[in-house]
C-alpha cells in the first residue's frame, strides 16, 4: 500500500491530538462477558482521504471499518476476517478485512452514492436495502475459509451483526459503532464497542449492561472529545469488574504492491500485452480496490515487464501470482 497522509493540515492536528487508534480487549462480571473497545478516527480519516469518499460515503464504510477492527479481537495469529454486506439498496454494499493484528482494508461497492433530494436516505438502512451479512474466516492451516451468512434484519451494521451471532452461534452479543463529523464534515472521531455473553454469563447481568451500553452517549463523540479507551472503559463499566486483557493499535493498512499489481497484469494474454506495450497510452494506471493506492507503471517499465512475460509465455511457464 502506498503511504497516505491527511491533506487538511487543520484536520490533520486536530487528529494528532487525539489518543492514538487502539483495541481494548476486556472481560466483565467474572469472565463472563467478553468486550472490545475500539477508537479509530486516524483509521476512518486516513480510510477517506485513501478512497477519496464524500462524508455519506464516509459514515458507511467508516462503520465497517470500525466493525473489522473490533472483530479483530477474535481472530489470532496470522489469521484474517472479512465482513461483507450486499444489498439492493443504492450503496448496494461493501467489504471490510482484517487481521488479529488490527489492520484493516476495505472498499464499498459504489464509492459514489446517489441518494436523490430525500435526506432520509442518509439512513444507512435504505441505503443498503434487503440483502445479506457474510463474515468470512481465513485460517492459517485450513485449505478452505469459513463463511457465515445471514438476512439483513435491519441494514444497519450494529443490529445486523448482533442478529448474525445470535442466529449462527447462538450467542448473545451487542455492537455500538459511531463516527462523527465536525461542522465542516470532517471525520472527528470513530469507535466502536463489542459486547459477547460467554458460557455462565447471568441474563440479569447482560440486561444491565445493555441499558447501561444504550444510555452511553455516542462513541464517536465521546472520542471526539479526545477521551481515551481506558478512560471509557472505568467510567462505563464501574461495576462489573471489569479485567482488562490486552491492547494493540488498529490502522488502515493493506498488503498490495508494485509487485503484486505487476504479477497480475501478467494474467493478461501475451496478444493483450505485446498491444499496451507497442500502442498503450502512458503511464498505466492500476488502482487496488481495497485501499485506493494507484501503482503506474511507465513505458520502460512495461516494456520490461511484457518482455518478462512473453518470455515466460515462450517457454511454456507462467509468472507466479
Amino acid at each position: 500500500m502506498l503511504p497516505v497522509t491527511i491533506s487538511d493540515p487543520e484536520l490533520s492536528a486536530r487528529l494528532n491530538k487525539l489518543p492514538a487508534d487502539g483495541l481494548t480487549i476486556f472481560t466483565l462480571e467474572g469472565d463472563s462477558i467478553r468486550g472490545a473497545l475500539v477508537s479509530a478516527a486516524h483509521m476512518v480519516a486516513l480510510m477517506r482521504q485513501a478512497h477519496r469518499l464524500g462524508l455519506l460515503e464516509t459514515l458507511l464504510l467508516g462503520k465497517a471499518y470500525v466493525a473489522a477492527a473490533l472483530l479483530s479481537a477474535t481472530i489470532k495469529g496470522d489469521d484474517r476476517l472479512s465482513l461483507k454486506v450486499d444489498g439492493d439498496g443504492p450503496a448496494r454494499g461493501y467489504m471490510a478485512e482484517c487481521t488479529a493484528g488490527g489492520q484493516v482494508r476495505g472498499r464499498l461497492f459504489t464509492p459514489a452514492i446517489d441518494i436523490g433530494n430525500d435526506p432520509a436516505d442518509f439512513d444507512t438502512a435504505r441505503l443498503i436495502g434487503k440483502g445479506q451479512l457474510s463474515l468470512t474466516r481465513y485460517m492459517v492451516g485450513k485449505t478452505e475459509p469459513v463463511t457465515g451468512t445471514v438476512a439483513l434484519r435491519t441494514g444497519r451494521l450494529a443490529e445486523d451483526l448482533a442478529w448474525f451471532y445470535h442466529l449462527s452461534e447462538q450467542t448473545r452479543t451487542s455492537f455500538t459503532l459511531g463516527v462523527q463529523f465536525d461542522a465542516l464534515g470532517r471525520v472527528a472521531g470513530a469507535g466502536g464497542l463489542y459486547l459477547q455473553a460467554l458460557p455462565g454469563a447471568r441474563d440479569e447481568v447482560l440486561d444491565r449492561v445493555e441499558r447501561l451500553v444504550y444510555s452511553l452517549p455516542p462513541l464517536g463523540e465521546t472520542f471526539a472529545s479526545g477521551a481515551g479507551r481506558m478512560d471509557i472503559c472505568l467510567r462505563s463499566f464501574p461495576f462489573f469488574d471489569l479485567n482488562l486483557l490486552d491492547e494493540h493499535p488498529v490502522r488502515f493498512d493493506c498488503p498490495c504492491t508494485k509487485e503484486r499489481i505487476a504479477a497480475f497484469i501478467s494474467a493478461l494474454s501475451k496478444d493483450e500485452l505485446v498491444d499496451m506495450a507497442a500502442t498503450g497510452d502512458f503511464p498505466v494506471e492500476v488502482s487496488c480496490h481495497n485501499c485506493g493506492s494507484v501503482y503506474r507503471f511507465d513505458r520502460e517499465e512495461f516494456m520490461v515487464l511484457s518482455r518478462q512475460i512473453v518470455d515466460n509465455h515462450d517457454n511454456g511457464t507462467q509468472v507466479s501470482k
